[in-house]
């Protein structure tokens, strides 16, 4: 019973939300004109949970999180009139060197929808110039965490947005030459990219991990370990490349009860006492569908420009797998030690572990279906 207990918090803490980065988007129109997108959890910046912590439940805040979470936007809208003026006292935008005063224009919060991703919430700002801009820098309250930055500025007839700058920590952008800019360099998109893969599995894509680990308990075999990572990359590619594309789209609320579900199925497996490789492939590939379209509702949000779209969809998905790598090994040191030892590896630890992750994928799935 106590074991019982035992898996049942570890699947209610493994459901929460993910602490995200919030995208800043800067723009300047020809009538000096400047308005300032911020895409976030407003729920977390009201309660000061930045991406310092890897879900919500980590941080101190976490049940008046789930508080501001459950309201409607009309509700959350209202409380947060009694916020904002702590949240703009801590972010700073600068133009020529002088701080802005920045108006509030518009506030889009998503529906309640489902509870266990984060509510997407839009807040338009702007400030009217009295000179044309030459320099600008933004700084983003260092408790909200990570925040990504970039501008565009009417040229030309038209449009151009600047590359991404990822800002760790509430670090400041520094000083933004508009009229001399200097864009990042195909090394330093690829390394961010790189970098926002590997984050976006280890810490923060505890579904990702879980389901990893469960494949790579499936054998010691390095050829069938080898079969196994391939056709899960390919397949993962494969959705992840087509949904950026948008050719598919499919629906949060059916996307994450499967990854859930496909989490205690791979699991279920390892603890068959005949294990087919040709049929753990297959059942591996076609999971790795789902799990593709569950990274691109995150890259996604990046907006990609097509200049950019090839570089930066390679370099993630390099992120990507360099995190799935150091699982696979991490998994596969554990087992080699106990087999070392002379220990039963797989009655010491595949066949516990897979029925943890088994336990909690069920849960997940079920309780992603019924909210």
């Amino acid at each position: 019973m106590k074991f019982v207990f035992l898996l049942y918090l570890l699947a209610g803490v493994s459901v929460a939300d993910v602490v995200k980065p919030a995208l800043v988007e800067i723009s300047i129109y020809a009538d000096k004109k400047v308005s300032v997108v911020i895409d976030l959890s407003l729920e977390a910046a009201m309660t000061d949970i930045g991406t310092q912590y890897k879900n919500t439940t980590d941080a101190p805040n976490s049940a008046q999180y789930d508080t501001l979470r459950a309201l409607a936007p009309e509700a959350l809208q209202a409380r947060f009139k009694a916020f904002e003026s702590k949240f703009l006292s801590h972010i700073l935008l600068t133009i020529n060197k002088k701080p802005q005063h920045l108006k509030l224009v518009s506030t889009k919060i998503d529906i309640v929808g489902y509870k266990k991703r984060p509510r997407k919430t839009l807040l338009t700002y702007s400030t009217q110039l009295s000179e044309w801009p030459k320099t600008l820098s933004w700084q983003y309250n260092k408790s909200y965490g990570d925040s990504a930055l970039r501008h565009q500025i009417y040229k030309k007839d038209e449009y151009n947005w600047s590359q991404w700058r990822w800002l760790r920590n509430g670090v400041s952008s520094g000083i933004i030459d508009i009229n001399h800019p200097q864009p990042m360099t195909t090394v330093q998109t690829i390394l961010q990219f790189i970098n926002i893969g590997f984050n976006h599995v280890i810490p923060l894509g505890l579904d990702h991990i879980l389901f990893i680990i469960g494949m790579a308990l499936s054998s010691l075999l390095w050829q069938r370990l080898l079969l196994l990572v391939s056709t899960f990359t390919l397949a993962h590619t494969l959705t992840l490349g087509l949904a950026m594309l948008g050719i598919i789209e499919i629906s949060g609320r059916i996307i994450e009860p499967l990854i859930a579900f496909s989490i205690a199925f791979v699991a279920i497996e390892n603890l068959l006492p005949n294990q087919s490789i040709k049929r753990k492939s297959i059942i591996v590939f076609l999971f790795g569908l789902v799990h593709g379209l569950g990274f691109a509702s995150m890259l996604k949000s990046f907006e990609m420009t097509n200049d950019n779209f090839v570089t930066t969809l390679i370099s993630f998905n390099i992120g990507v797998e360099l995190a799935q790598v150091i699982i696979v090994l991490s998994v596969v040191a554990v087992l080699l030690l106990l087999k070392i030892a002379k220990l039963n590896y797989r009655q010491l630890a595949v066949i516990p572990a897979s029925f943890i992750i088994a336990f909690i994928g069920i849960y997940w799935g079920v309780e992603r279906l019924t909210n």
